[in-house]
């Protein structure tokens, strides 16, 4: 018979863990115990406001109009670095458009909604279909891009050159071609040849001003008051006039 090994009363034999293996045991009950409790400390410890916030009920898309079946009040603790809309304004935000997408569960803050349309004046909004392995990678919501049309036929032509920018994300066309759906939104008047058009390709440009964002149709987002043409922006008295005499005084 081991050290470890004690004989009960009736012959049955019992295991009796060594000192060693005790003090092992408890101080991994201790390391348990500590774990736990740093764990509920640090639970404890975040900071966080109970309130009433705005949540989206459902995916919103870009340009999309804020309904009352898309939204809805939660209640718990947030960040106070979140701005969150307050839940006592779900009524202000029926109405507005969503800037960007907006998931399904996600807070609804003030950056994310408008309220005009996304789509700006003398333009116009279409759907494409484009091949899933021709579409770029890193589109988003919003990204400006050209939609390029090709010479008709086996002209040698140049192809026509669109200027857009992406309103949907690419969703399945429903096809079994593979191709993908993508919305656009174009100059007006580009419209109707574009959607007329065969074989469109997408290509993604670098960043520029979104009109539907700051309001401005000047595509070099300039928001000079003066409305200087001077591109020195100078407002000094013509040199040549400097050394002439002004009426009612002498010539020096």
């Amino acid at each position: 018979m081991t050290a470890e090994e004690t004989e009960r009363p009736g012959g049955i034999r019992g295991f009796r863990p060594s000192a060693r293996r005790r003090n092992r045991i408890a101080a991994g009950a201790a390391l348990g115990a500590l774990a736990i409790g740093g764990n509920m400390l640090a639970y404890a410890s975040l900071d966080g406001d109970d309130a009433e916030v705005v949540q989206a009920a459902d995916d919103i898309l870009a340009g999309e109009r804020l309904t009352f079946d898309k939204l809805r009040v939660v209640d718990g603790e947030f960040d106070p670095s979140v701005n969150a809309v307050a839940g006592d304004q779900l009524e202000r935000l029926v109405g507005t458009y969503a800037k960007v997408r907006i998931v399904s569960g996600s807070l609804v803050v003030e950056q994310a909604v408008q309220p005009e349309p996304l789509v700006a004046p003398g333009r116009s909004v279409l759907a494409l279909t484009v091949p899933a392995g021709e579409l770029p990678t890193g589109l988003r919501e919003r990204s400006p891009v050209e939609l390029v049309i090709p010479a008709p036929g086996a002209t040698e032509g140049d192809p026509v050159v669109i200027g857009g920018r992406l309103i949907g994300l690419p969703r399945d066309a429903g096809d079994a071609l593979g191709t993908r759906s993508v919305t656009v939104e174009v100059d007006a008047d580009r419209a109707a040849s574009l959607a007329a058009a065969e074989g469109v390709r997408l290509v993604l440009v670098g960043p520029s001003a979104d009109p539907a964002f700051d309001g401005s149709d000047d595509p070099n987002g300039s928001d000079d008051p003066n409305g200087s043409d001077d591109p020195n922006g100078s407002d000094d008295p013509d040199p040549a006039d400097a050394g002439s005499p002004q009426p009612g005084e002498e010539a020096g």
